[in-house]
């Protein structure tokens, strides 16, 4: 899935954004299985690797600012959750990381609860 966004201000107002670094394929399966609800909270999922991101997920200027943002550490899997307002809003070691946390995390906030209410 290409994503066409090259700053994280694209992204602003509308998507939070959930990225991980250090992610295997466990986690991968996780995020993939939690498809529809990622969806639904208006989540945009970026994988770090490395030095860099995964083509598919976006173009180099946004992979370049995730990480001098995060500076996620090396050799320490983690998860980051950056909200709509472009601010980062948790964090989690992705040994701790888990969909419900995640979930539950996001449908606690204001701003979720305010878009639960309008979209009914």
């Amino acid at each position: 899935m290409l994503f066409a966004q090259e700053r994280i201000s694209d992204l602003k107002w509308k998507y939070r954004i959930l990225v991980v670094s250090g992610a295997d394929g466990k986690t991968i399966e996780l995020l993939e299985s939690g498809e529809e609800g990622l969806e639904d909270r208006d989540l945009k999922v970026f994988i770090l690797s490395g030095k860099g991101m995964r083509e598919y997920a976006a173009k180099p200027p946004l992979a370049k600012e995730l990480l001098q943002r995060l500076d996620p550490p090396e050799g320490k899997p983690m998860a980051y959750l950056i909200g709509k307002d472009g601010k980062t809003t948790l964090s989690w070691t992705l040994g701790d990381f888990t969909l419900e946390k995640l979930f539950a995390s996001i449908d606690a906030m204001p701003m979720r609860k305010k878009e639960v209410r309008e979209r009914r």
